[in-house]
Formats: structure tokens, sequence, C-alpha cells
């Protein structure tokens, strides 16, 4: 009889952890889900396709190109140039470019040299990954400047890509409902055992009434 009375503290203690333990789970995938919503809500494609947030343009990494500054599946935020400040540039700024050609490529490389205007042509950068022995073939011209590098949300790039699946935001928001649909029935569970126990109480001290 003691060793059963020992045990029910430390199976409530348990239920209390594992409770508290879901309670924890269940409020980090909501938080999760309301980050899905509002990058769902927020980041929109402008006219070029380039996804914007509060203005500035955002892009998934998908090489190593930039190493260390930059690492492969970091998000990066940055800052948009007119056509006239991408006129401006310096040596030592990363910049967003859209390559010339058919591929249309976006890339995201260090200038390192500015080739003055000559005549007619404008002035035109020189860029380099920071990873690569040799400078990029060509040059950017300030029309093709996206925007100037301002910060790095590392893994962002994963991130976004996983909570824009279909199947990530319906396990996000199934997750709640059944915790919610489990704490429910355990609820009317418990409230039925009480009930039961009140009335076989109630029916043990009927019969052990006194005449």
């Amino acid at each position: 009889m003691a060793v059963a009375l020992a045990r029910r503290p430390a199976r409530r203690r348990l239920a209390t952890i594992l409770r508290l333990l879901r309670g924890v789970i269940v409020g980090l995938v909501i938080l999760i889900a309301a980050v899905a919503v509002a990058l769902a809500v927020l980041v929109r494609p402008n006219a070029e396709g380039i996804d914007m947030i509060f203005g500035h343009p955002i892009f998934s990494v998908a090489s190593g190109s930039m190493t260390p500054a930059i690492d492969t599946g970091d998000l990066i935020v940055d800052n948009p140039v007119s056509v006239a400040q991408a006129a401006d540039l310096h040596a030592g700024q990363i910049i967003s470019f859209r390559e010339s050609g058919a591929s249309s490529l976006i890339v995201t490389h260090r200038v390192v040299a500015v080739l003055p205007a000559r005549g007619a042509a404008t002035v035109q950068y020189r860029t380099k990954g920071d990873a690569n022995n040799a400078p990029d073939l060509g040059t950017v011209a300030p029309a093709k400047v996206l925007g100037v590098y301002q910060a790095r949300i590392p893994f962002g790039a994963y991130v976004v890509t996983t909570l824009h699946q279909p199947l990530t935001f319906v396990i996000l928001v199934m997750i709640p409902v059944v915790y919610l649909a489990e704490e429910e029935i355990r609820r009317r569970w418990v409230a039925l055992g009480a009930q039961e126990a009140e009335r076989k109480r109630a029916a043990h001290e009927q019969a052990t009434k006194p005449d």
C-alpha cells in the first residue's frame, strides 16, 4: 500500500512535467506558425519579381562563394538603390545584381574595382566572391544592381523555404488543434472519472448507512 501511495505523487509529477513540455512545444509551434503567416503576408515580389520585405529586397544564398561573410542557406537583406545611387558605389561594398545574359541569375558578390565611365559608357563594377580565386567574368552596370548588402539571417533561406511549403503550414496548424482537442478529451475524461468516483462513494455510503 505504501509503495502504491509513493508512486502516485511521482506519476502526478511526471504527468505535470509532460503537460508543461507539451505546452512549451505547442507554444513554439504557434509562434513558428505566426512567423510563417507574417512572412506570407509581408514578403511580396516587386515588379521585377524580387521578394521585398518592408521595402528591402531579400535573397536566398544558394552557394558558398561569399564565405565566410555570407554562408550557403543565409537570407540576405539588402538596401534598395536607384540607378543613380548604384552609379556611386565603391570597392568593398557587397552588392546583389542580375547577371547579363539569358540566365538572369541574381548574384551577391563584393565590388573589387570601379571602372570609370568612358564616353557614352557608364561606370562599371568588377565583382568577386570572397571565396573565389578570380573575379567574375564581365562587369556590372549600375542598372543591373538590385541592392546593397545590409545584413544576413543565418539559415534564414532554409527557414523561409520550409515555411513556404504547404505541408509545413498544415502541420503547424494541426499540432495546436490536436493539442487542444487532446486537452479537451483529457478534461472530460477526468471529469467523468470524478463523477464516477463520487457516484461510487455515494453508493458505498448508502450501502453502509445503518438502518
